[in-house]
């Protein structure tokens, strides 16, 4: 009840953080990240590729934009540019053929990453502090990208899905 004596109904149905955070961010059926190669599938590998692709994808194309204008600390660079165009299109191609040279071509972008930062970052206006944060995350993006090798180059060796349902993604439990 209320203060003026109207009655709210409740429904019974309530979100259910844990198994969205189970379905979205960690399901091992769609999203199996650090799941060992040897148990996945074809579906499993599908969308962890996808899910890498996007990633890297709309990072390069940020940095393809960037690197044409005057935002950048060094002025505008078209070679930069170039460099993160191809990125993109080889992730368009990765994402679409799982290709093994474009994984190998996309592993080598958190390389790509750490000679830039290694050229422009120490000596920089920023702080030693942040160049050192990227510098990590870039080391981790770099390890994980040996995965992503290793997924093209067996992609079509991992078995088909079996023929149960994608898991039914709903926000309320009924």
């Amino acid at each position: 009840m209320t203060p003026r004596g109207v009655t709210l109904r409740t429904y019974g149905t309530m979100l259910d953080w844990e198994s969205l955070f189970k379905r979205y961010v960690w399901d091992n059926r769609t999203t199996p990240y650090l799941v060992p190669l040897s148990k996945l599938n074809q579906r499993q590998a599908h969308h962890e590729i996808l899910a890498y692709c996007l990633f890297v994808g709309v990072l390069f194309g940020i940095i393809a934009i960037t690197a044409l204008s005057d935002a950048t600390p060094h002025g505008r660079s078209p070679s930069i540019g170039l460099y993160a165009f191809t990125v993109v299109c080889a992730c368009i191609v990765l994402g679409f053929t799982k290709s093994y040279p474009a994984a190998l071509y996309l592993g080598a972008t958190p390389l790509a990453g750490l000679v830039y930062l290694f050229v422009y970052g120490f000596g920089s206006d920023r702080a030693r502090v942040d160049t050192i944060v990227v510098a990590i995350i870039a080391l981790l993006v770099l390890w994980y990208s040996l995965r992503l090798v290793a997924l093209a180059y067996s992609y079509t060796n991992f078995p088909q899905p079996s023929d149960e349902k994608s898991p039914q993604r709903r926000l309320f439990k009924r």
